[in-house]
């Protein structure tokens, strides 16, 4: 639906109106802003000279968790992405604390402790992160783990993100009745319900 000419004269009076930055040099400068600490931008931020360091941190996580497939391997980019930013927002917190004389010099001052606070910010969002990342990832690596002792037939059947952890449980707590209605008929005992193999978790 087209705008009326009044509607039309009103975007343009807000538009004048926008405080964003008008010269050139305020437009650079607010497109780097997010560079300014690279906590939030979309790209990881790594120096050249913290290159090397980056890789040996990526190398260590890599070996210690193994990812498999492409599912995993974004989960594990997210897990070094907030890895490294924690190790950067600690760098952060040093070098602003030693700018102040004392401790109580730091607490006095309300631009220092400002930024501190901005960076704690930062540090429990990138926390969360990375655990759930680390859940994500532990849940994954234990459902291909239980996979391997599970029937390979019923494994063909299942979708790749169902909770082999549940349908184990499932299978074995069936397989715990089968016993026990076989024992009764042997028996001579009224036997438990019979449930039909693999049936659709709750």
């Amino acid at each position: 639906m087209p705008l009326s000419p009044a509607h039309q004269a009103a975007n343009a009076a807000n538009a004048r109106l926008s405080t964003g930055p008008r010269t050139e040099e305020g437009k650079a400068r607010s497109s780097q802003n997010a560079r300014t600490h690279g906590l939030t931008a979309a790209q990881l931020l790594i120096p050249a000279g913290d290159r090397e360091e980056f890789d040996k941190l990526h190398g260590e996580l890599h070996a210690d968790i193994r990812p498999q497939g492409a599912l995993q391997e974004i989960l594990f980019e997210q897990v070094i992405a907030a890895a490294w930013n924690l190790r950067r927002i600690r760098r952060m917190e040093a070098q602003l604390n030693a700018s102040a004389a004392t401790d109580l010099d730091a607490l006095d001052n309300p631009e220092l402790t400002k930024k501190l606070d901005r960076l704690a910010r930062h540090q429990t969002r990138l926390e969360h992160s990375m655990h759930r990342s680390l859940h994500e990832l532990k849940s994954l690596q234990t459902n291909a783990a239980i996979a391997l002792t599970l029937p390979p037939e019923f494994m063909q059947r299942v979708q790749p993100l169902a909770s082999t952890t549940q349908i184990a449980k499932r299978t074995q707590a069936l397989a715990t009745a089968d016993r026990l209605n076989a024992r009764k008929k042997n028996t001579g005992g009224e036997s438990a319900p019979k449930q039909p193999p693999y049936a659709t978790l709750s």
